[in-house]
């Protein structure tokens, strides 16, 4: 049992009183919801991302230092095709090293990022990235060893998105193709939470194993909406808190049809009515706005008072509202409401897989541990062959994130029910709640001096050392 002193009793007694209020009284004007600029790259033409200090405001108040990309809060949505080659133009601005993570991308282990490239204040680093893989929706972010969580709390991130070169031509008005116009029917939606202060400056506890803000917020905006044209809609979803895990459903009660994981388009699409992501988990869905007045997307439900009033002072996890962003369908109604359909992924595994090896991991986040140990930089903790397969068996003590970087996997089975392949996709990371298996395959190349990591994706637990080392040769 966890006991409170009177102090504590106090201010969460106010602070339960507070939000009993009601809603009108304690709810800023709704904003227009902000979408980071897009950034297409083509072949050979360089990608300059900036880190620097820059200024934003969350909740409509006083502009507060935060950092980013290129001046902005968040970085850019990077748009790539497979085939291209980039030149990443980095230059860092902030006080402190950065080490950056593509995650979802699959390259060998020296060329995009990660630890092996951390790059000091005022220096600059251009690699070349060769992108070979099939559509994905991936994202980048600090990965620095002991500062991922502040750093990428901080605005460093921002999601990066592999298309085919196909994708973005067919006929203008094809009602079968995606929704593909960014910003209007193709919406990117990274989610957060944070703690502000009076001032509206952010707060995080860096002592504690997780961190859970009593804020919601959607592309750096609190308490924003979004009109969308009616008819089909698509959003690239991405969990990008520090812990919290989401329970995404809208208000009321729609269906969702979940047609991409992080790494490739689903042989099928799935009918949700709700959809969970991890810390760093991605997800394309579709949604149909054709009919209908506004409806809220909820990032689970709310607890009670006294739940909302320890999350403010860092004791729990429920957030002060559910809401995470309001569409508002406008214009008339299309009588063709055909399903979008999205492509078919472009690989599958085969029934016969010669299993190399089997694996074990036990992730203890109470002490920030994989299988007893704590990272070490000096360690490598896996070695694994090139284009082999193996089966990891992952179990945690708590629900919580896991990723792979520079390979992939499939989902083999969950808290003992066998899943069937043939209705997945690839993914790189994975919601563990309870024993699960998966898949690996090695694709790409990674040595000692620049290795992948695998470990949770709460990123708090992961400065902390619940990380290991991977060599693929």
């Amino acid at each position: 049992m966890r006991y409170y002193s009177r102090r504590q009793f106090l201010a969460a007694s106010f602070a339960t009183a507070s939000l009993s209020l009601p809603i009108k009284s304690m709810a800023s004007a709704m904003t227009p919801l902000y979408i980071p600029p897009l950034l297409e790259i083509g072949r050979g033409k360089p990608l300059y991302l900036t880190l620097q200090p820059t200024e934003t405001s969350f909740e409509g108040g006083k502009k507060v230092t935060v950092w980013g990309f290129n001046d902005h809060y968040l970085g850019p949505t990077i748009r790539v095709r497979r085939g291209d080659f980039v030149r990443i133009n980095y230059r860092n601005n902030l006080p402190e090293a950065v080490s950056l993570n593509i995650q979802g991308l699959l390259a060998d282990g020296a060329s995009p990022s990660g630890m092996g490239r951390e790059l000091p204040p005022k220096s600059v680093w251009s690699p070349v990235v060769s992108i070979t893989q099939n559509p994905a929706t991936c994202w980048y972010h600090a990965d620095t060893i002991g500062r991922s969580a502040y750093q990428t709390y901080r605005g460093l991130c921002g999601l990066w998105l592999i298309e085919e070169r196909r994708s973005s031509k067919g006929a203008k008005n094809n009602p079968f193709l995606l929704p593909h116009q960014y910003g209007i029917n193709d919406i990117p939606l990274i989610l957060q939470d944070m703690s502000l202060n009076y001032a509206g400056k952010q707060l995080i506890n860096l002592d504690k194993n997780s961190f859970y803000g009593n804020k919601l917020f959607v592309n750096g905006c609190y308490n924003s909406f979004m009109n969308v044209p009616r008819g089909w809609v698509r959003l690239r979803l991405l969990n990008g808190s520090i812990s919290r895990i989401y329970h995404l459903r809208f208000s009321d009660q729609r269906q969702m049809l979940k047609i991409a994981t992080g790494q490739d388009f689903l042989p099928k699409p799935q009918t949700l009515t709700e959809l969970t992501l991890a810390p760093g988990e991605r997800a394309e869905v579709l949604v149909n706005f054709n009919q209908g007045d506004k409806v809220y997307l909820l990032g689970g439900n709310t607890g009670s008072l006294w739940e909302q009033a320890k999350t403010f002072f860092g004791i729990g996890h429920q957030p002060e509202s559910n809401r995470l962003v309001e569409f508002r369908p406008e214009g008339v109604a299309t009588v063709f409401d055909t399903v979008p359909q999205a492509p078919a992924p472009a690989e599958l595994p085969h029934l016969a897989i010669n299993i190399k090896q089997n694996r074990r991991f036990v992730l203890d986040t109470e002490n920030a541990l994989i299988n007893q140990r704590r990272f070490d930089s000096n360690r490598i903790d896996i070695s694994a062959s090139l284009n082999s397969f193996e089966r990891w068996i992952i179990t945690a003590d708590r629900a919580v994130g896991f990723y792979l970087q520079g390979a992939k996997f499939m989902v083999e089975k969950q808290r003992g029910k066998v899943l069937d392949l043939t209705q997945q996709s690839w993914q790189d990371t994975v919601l563990i709640d309870g024993e699960t298996e998966i898949l690996v395959r090695f694709t790409h190349r990674s040595t000692n001096s620049y290795p992948f990591l695998f470990g949770v994706t709460d990123l708090l637990l992961a400065d902390k050392g619940c990380l290991g080392m991977l060599v693929v040769s």
